[in-house]
């Protein structure tokens, strides 16, 4: 996917996301624990600026955003919560539930730090 957006960027074009990651390093266990409270994603053993530089990207640049991250997972539980009633009653049975224990199991793997957030930035070189 990186290699189809640097050829859809200009040249000189820079591309910028975040996302969330295992801590590197972790156990063998601590790392099952931590895809299993992220997204999908996190399964990937790849480093993002690895991919971004084998895709041909250049001036990569990485921003660790964590803190931020667990700020707004902590927010989005606690307003959820506050709302809660009305949230449930638009779903199906049982979905804000579950969506709730997700949320927490996620906070708690950010906050035992087994995960993290990033925003990275590149550029497709000029030739």
């Amino acid at each position: 996917m990186l290699r189809a957006l640097r050829r859809l960027l200009r040249p000189g074009g820079r591309i910028a996301y975040t996302t969330i990651y295992v801590t590197p390093g972790l156990p063998s266990a601590a790392r099952r624990r931590a895809q299993r409270s992220g997204p999908r994603a996190v399964a990937s053993r790849a480093e993002q600026t690895q991919l971004l530089a084998s895709a041909g990207f250049v001036d990569i640049d990485r921003l660790d955003v964590t803190s931020e991250f667990a700020m707004t997972a902590r927010a989005w539980l606690t307003e959820s919560e506050t709302h809660a009633e009305a949230l449930a009653a638009v779903e199906a049975p049982g979905a804000f539930d579950e969506r709730q224990r997700d949320r927490r199991r996620q906070l708690a793997a950010i906050d035992g730090g087994l995960l993290r957030r990033a925003l990275l930035s590149a550029t497709r070189p000029q030739r």
